[in-house]
């Protein structure tokens, strides 16, 4: 089992190590100073922090704010007179000064001239955290555990941190709390790679950190992408009766870089997904299409390297053209045709079944609705062959071709009048496109 790492950093945008304020009390002064830790550009009550003064003695109190060094930054009340067991309330908003430990000093003279004086520190932290993270290169992970190592500099420490886990097309799949020391200054998680109790299916998956300061300042670090790749059990779908009145488009091969591309803009245009399963030569061929369909939020999957009739090969040569197109991908694009694959023709057997799921493929995906567009039928035929057999939750076998790009604005126009949503594989499928079953 391989185990990554991934280093966390919280920041502040210029290095600040906080040095104490040591408090100083007096039993003559009840100082307290709510909330401790404030953020002056906050608009709720946050915004400042309440000091209330109770002196158990009769003369004059002064109250200032003092830095780290001792120096004065503000004068909040001159010289005033009090009664014994008067109370005094006042509020600093911070203005003016940068994020940091201060003093409220409060200094009481008596009628006799004797001083006696309090010091109650309050830190300001107007800053989000500025979250880094190494970037190791990203590894092929089986089921964890990756290690989360969590440091922090924030003025006002981390009081919680939470690590984000999405899809390769940025879609948030759930969070994991990250444990925080109770210095506020560091945490580390190791996770087992399951949310909701359950193993996340082979794919690559993006993370981030997000941290809250004592102050409720929130920063998030950068993503790390990671794979996750090992063996699992694979079963062939037809269509997905159980999604609703939604209907999924595929598009084959991807042999022309403009059908492709052309399609893309047809989909993001409808506000709609889609889902590619393309060649491994053919994402070598044209880069920019296979990184314009994941950048518009389409699923991919694979279509082997070269479209051969997988069941006439050996096991060897059917694992070495899922893996070729697994490999592509990542070099392309960093990303990952997992968990979806479409074999060739629709043509399987036992020996490629098992193969897709040693390869990290949990769905064999064929169709129910098969329109013949390499034939090129006249774009408003095609249309027709589509929605005369189409079903709720059905799957649609089509490709990327200059004829099938044409069609589809009046195709996507077409479904929604008959009360069908065109989605990706990922959207009909939800949660199980990335989660394992609980039983694994």
């Amino acid at each position: 089992m391989l185990a990554t790492t991934l280093i966390v950093a919280a920041l502040l945008g210029s290095p600040f190590t906080p040095r104490a304020v040591v408090p100083v009390t007096s039993p003559s002064l009840s100082v307290t100073a709510t909330p401790a830790v404030f953020n002056p550009q906050a608009t709720s009550r946050a915004a400042a922090t309440t000091v209330v003064i109770v002196s158990t003695e009769t003369g004059t109190i002064r109250v200032d704010v003092t830095n780290d060094d001792g120096l004065l930054v503000a004068n909040l009340l001159a010289e005033t007179p009090v009664v014994a067991g008067s109370s005094t309330s006042l509020s600093w908003d911070g203005g003016g000064v940068a994020d940091g430990t201060y003093g409220i000093q409060v200094t009481l003279v008596d009628p006799l001239g004797a001083t006696r004086q309090s010091l109650t520190p309050v830190v300001v932290d107007a800053s989000s955290p500025l979250l880094t993270q190494s970037a190791p290169k990203p590894s092929l992970t089986e089921r964890g555990p990756i290690a989360v190592a969590l440091t922090s500099q924030d003025a006002s420490g981390l009081v919680s941190a939470t690590l984000i886990v999405e899809n390769q097309i940025g879609t948030k799949l759930g969070r994991v709390a990250v444990p925080v020391d109770p210095d506020g200054r560091g945490g580390a998680l190791s996770w087992n790679l399951r949310l909701r109790k359950r193993l996340l299916l082979p794919g690559v998956y993006h993370l981030r950190v997000s941290g809250v300061d004592g102050a409720g300042n929130v920063g998030e670090s950068d993503l790390r992408t990671i794979r996750v790749d090992r063996g699992v059990r694979n079963s062939v779908i037809y269509s997905l009766r159980d999604a609703g009145s939604v209907i999924g488009l595929a598009f084959d091969d991807c042999v022309s870089e403009q059908a492709w591309l052309s399609i893309i803009r047809a989909f993001k245009k409808a506000k709609a997904h889609t889902t590619f399963f393309c060649n491994g030569v053919n994402v070598r061929s044209n880069p920019t299409a296979a990184r314009a369909a994941l950048a518009a939020g389409n699923t991919i999957g694979s279509h082997t390297w070269s479209h051969p009739q997988m069941p006439t090969l050996a096991s060897s040569a059917q694992a070495s053209q899922i893996q070729g197109d697994k490999d592509i991908w990542w070099q392309v694009a960093k990303a990952s045709p997992m968990p979806f694959f479409r074999p060739p023709y629709g043509l399987h057997n036992a020996t490629t079944d098992a193969v897709a799921g040693a390869e990290g493929f949990a769905y064999s995906v064929l169709w129910d609705v098969d329109p013949s567009d390499y034939l090129d039928p006249p774009p408003s035929v095609l249309v027709d062959k589509v929605t005369s057999h189409a079903r709720p939750g059905s799957i649609v076998v089509m490709h990327v071709n200059a004829n099938t790009a044409s069609a589809v604005p009046a195709l996507i126009a077409a479904l929604r009048r008959n009360g069908l949503e065109p989605q990706s594989l990922e959207e009909m499928l939800g949660v199980a496109a990335y989660l394992a079953p609980r039983s694994n």
